[in-house]
């Protein structure tokens, strides 16, 4: 007699390797929760990364560690918030303290450091800076106008060129490499 090919359901499968005969080939011993030692069957967490506890945890402990971190980030945030509050707001070029309603916030395209603070004098020298770098040749002092050329960064200039400017200082570069 032959043996048919039967297709045996998941809980049958899974019963036979839960099974204590499973066992006799080497099942792993089961898991237990860090915090309550309940053993672990189907679920198992890992704790949150402030925790510092290495392993599983139940789901109950997992929660309980979980509501535990959160209340602590909310409360670093809360006393973060009251620090910069209390903390006078310093102007990033002249180094005086500024009212609340002298307060400017540099622009994306200045680069300058993240949380910087101007007064508003310091801000519209910067802005006026800023227009000429962008809109004037920072060789010969030319307006540009559709065509910008930006330097090369060896050749350490602030700002952007004229085409006539490019050429020329690419050319003196290129003649002193090649000498």
């Amino acid at each position: 007699m032959k043996k048919k090919n039967t297709i045996i359901s998941y809980f049958q499968y899974k019963y036979f390797h839960m099974s204590p005969i499973w066992s006799f080939f080497g099942r792993k011993e089961g898991l237990h929760c860090l915090k309550c030692n309940k053993e672990l069957t189907r679920y198992k967490y890992k704790p949150p990364k402030d925790a510092n506890l290495e392993g599983f945890l139940c789901s109950d402990c997992h929660l309980e560690l979980t509501k535990e971190s959160i209340i602590r980030e909310n409360v670093e945030k809360e006393n973060f918030k009251n620090q910069q509050v209390n903390e006078k707001e310093i102007c990033s070029v002249c180094n005086r303290e500024v009212p609340e309603s002298e307060i400017e916030r540099p622009k994306w395209q200045w680069n300058m450091e993240r949380g910087a603070v101007f007064c508003s004098s310091c801000f519209h020298i910067k802005e006026k800076q800023f227009e000429i770098e962008r809109n004037f040749c920072s060789i010969c002092g030319k307006s540009l106008k559709f065509f910008r050329y930006n330097p090369k960064q060896s050749w350490n200039i602030i700002g952007q060129l004229c085409r006539k400017c490019w050429d020329e200082k690419n050319s003196k570069n290129g003649m002193k490499k090649t000498d």
